[in-house]
C-alpha cells in the first residue's frame, strides 16, 4: 500500500499555569517520562546542554519489553511560547514533535499543543516499526499517547502550582 503524505497529528489541553511555567516543564526533556506512556526520558547529548536551538538529546522509550532511544535536535526554543525537535533513529529520520503554547481563554491558564508532525519514515521503516511494536497505525497510537501526555502533564502542573489567592 503506498504511503500518503505524511499526517500532522495535534492534541491540546487547557492547564492553569503561567505559559514559562508551562514551558520549562516541557522543555526539561529529562522530565518527560514522568508524563509520557512511551518515552522513558531523556539526557542532553553534548553542549550545550540545554533548550537551545541546535541543542541535542538522547530520548529512551519502551512499549511492552521492548526499548530503543532516539536522538533528537531542537529546532524551535521559544520560551513560553514554543518547543520542538526532530527525531532520528540511528540515520534514519523519524519525525518532528513539539509543543506549541498560547495564552488560554481565562487568565492564568495556557493552551497546551502536543504536536507530530512530518512523518519522515520511509515505507519500509514504518511497517517495520508498526510491526515489531504492534501498534497498528503510528498515527492512531501518537495521538493516544499524546492525549495521556498531557492529560499528566496537566495534572502534574496544577497539583504543583501555588494556589490563587
Amino acid at each position: 500500500m503506498p504511503r500518503t503524505e505524511p499526517e500532522t497529528i495535534s492534541v491540546l489541553t487547557e492547564i492553569a499555569v503561567a505559559p514559562d511555567a508551562v514551558w520549562a516543564a516541557v522543555a526539561d526533556v529529562t522530565r518527560m517520562g514522568e508524563w509520557s506512556p512511551e518515552c522513558t526520558g531523556a539526557a542532553w547529548r553534548g553542549s550545550p546542554a540545554s533548550p537551545v536551538l541546535g541543542a541535542r538529546f538522547q530520548g529512551r522509550n519502551r512499549k511492552g519489553g521492548i526499548r530503543w532511544s532516539t536522538v533528537c535536535r531542537v529546532v524551535e526554543a521559544q520560551p513560553g511560547r514554543a518547543f520542538v525537535w526532530d527525531v532520528s533513529f540511528g540515520p534514519i529520520p523519524v519525525a518532528r514533535w513539539g509543543f506549541r503554547l498560547t495564552p488560554g481563554d481565562l487568565s492564568g491558564t495556557v493552551t497546551v499543543v502536543e504536536q507530530f508532525w512530518q512523518d519522515r519514515r520511509d515505507r519500509v521503516s514504518a511497517w517495520t516499526t508498526e510491526t515489531v511494536l504492534r501498534t497498528g497505525g503510528r498515527a492512531q497510537w501518537n495521538r493516544r499517547n499524546m492525549t495521556l501526555t498531557l492529560a499528566a502533564l496537566k495534572r502534574s502542573l496544577e497539583a504543583d502550582a501555588p494556589a490563587a489567592g
